[in-house]
């Protein structure tokens, strides 16, 4: 799939489950699914929820304009028209699935965002035009010491770097499903599993070990993505760990001030990213197998100190700031992709694995 398609896919994908979170509870619509398109305007909006339903489908009528240019052989005027009914087909299939849920509301506010959004992207794609779109994967290879075809890489280290302002456990803590079971009503942890949980005088080596593991195996990804041989891998290796540690900073700043926006780096967290930048620097020599390998075994290790460490108490203060409102979808989406992070970072080291052994052959 070329890049642009790629994009586009992903960017569907993650429309799809922040407006349809949490996913839970489907029923029988009460009422005609398209009713909420003739009711009267919502009495209560914010201009936040506006922008927000704007900005999501923005990138969507830009990226899919380029894509549809290229895949249709069309004018960019053409492809920018189909773009902006596409994200507005989307929003109203959805928008009309929302009435399949409780805790959803469908609205016409909403689909009206939405298909705005849409079409100011076009319109950008329209006014750029589509060689210049698809040239950035090719500007970014060219600016930066990338290898052939990054595009799945280099949305799995954006899926990290998002992550990072979901309220987590443990500093880095992805694919956590031990909190993620027991936050389900009615699902207490199983007391074998409750006999190998970590007390909570461990939880600062095991939040150091986590987060020296993580900072080895996202080092190990982003060397992965890079030219064998280029010039500055040691910068480039450090911006996703510096973007966290400035994701992380802000999310604090955010939620409970800006005195605590460090709050966030406790000792553990300290260790653990000295810990994995001195790991980094001694291992970056290694060839691409090797480091496959490498971020694999950080990622098996991390996930399980992860799951069998107590929380810290900056996670606490954090989920009490963690509200819903207008960041409901958002919160859905952060909680997903902190999840299920780690498996596919695995799954993905995995297959390259498989295909550097099928060169050798």
């Amino acid at each position: 799939m070329p890049a642009t398609g790629a994009w586009v896919a992903a960017w569907i994908a993650a429309v799809v489950y922040a407006t349809l979170y949490p996913w839970a509870g489907w029923r029988e619509p009460g009422r005609w699914m398209f009713a909420f398109l003739s009711e009267p305007w919502p009495r209560w909006w914010t201009g936040f929820d506006v922008a927000v339903n704007v900005a999501a489908y923005l990138p969507l009528g830009l990226l899919l304009s380029a894509w549809l240019a290229r895949r249709l052989s069309l004018a960019m005027a053409a492809a920018a028209i189909l773009a902006t009914v596409g994200a507005a087909a989307l929003s109203l299939a959805l928008e009309c699935a929302q009435a399949l849920l409780p805790a959803r509301v469908p609205s016409r506010l909403d689909l009206l965002a939405n298909a705005a959004g849409g079409a100011v992207g076009a319109l950008i794609a329209a006014s750029i035009g589509r060689r210049r779109i698809e040239q950035w994967p090719h500007w970014l290879a060219e600016s930066l010491p990338l290898a052939p075809n990054p595009t799945p890489g280099l949305l799995l280290l954006c899926a990290w770097l998002v992550a990072q302002l979901y309220p987590q456990p443990l500093v880095f803590a992805t694919g956590d499903l031990v909190s993620a079971w027991a936050s389900i009503p009615g699902n207490p942890v199983h007391p074998w599993l409750s006999g190998w949980m970590l007390p909570h005088e461990l939880e600062p080596f095991a939040e150091a070990a986590g987060v020296s593991m993580t900072v080895l195996a996202v080092g190990m990804l982003t060397h992965d993505l890079l030219r064998e041989g280029a010039r500055g891998a040691t910068r480039a290796v450090a911006v996703p760990i510096v973007a966290a540690v400035a994701i992380k900073t802000a999310a604090s700043a955010a939620y409970l001030g800006q005195a605590n926006a460090f709050g966030w780096l406790s000792a553990g967290a300290q260790g653990g990213l000295l810990a994995g930048i001195v790991a980094l620097l001694l291992l970056g020599w290694v060839g691409r197998r090797p480091r496959l390998w490498l971020a694999i075994a950080a990622l098996f290790t991390a996930t399980a100190l992860f799951n069998l460490a107590p929380p810290n108490a900056y996670y606490l203060s954090m989920r009490t700031s963690w509200g819903g409102g207008a960041w409901t979808n958002f919160h859905g989406l952060l909680r997903a992709l902190s999840i299920a992070w780690p498996f596919a970072a695995m799954a993905w080291c995995a297959w390259r694995l498989r295909r550097t052994a099928r060169r050798r052959l």
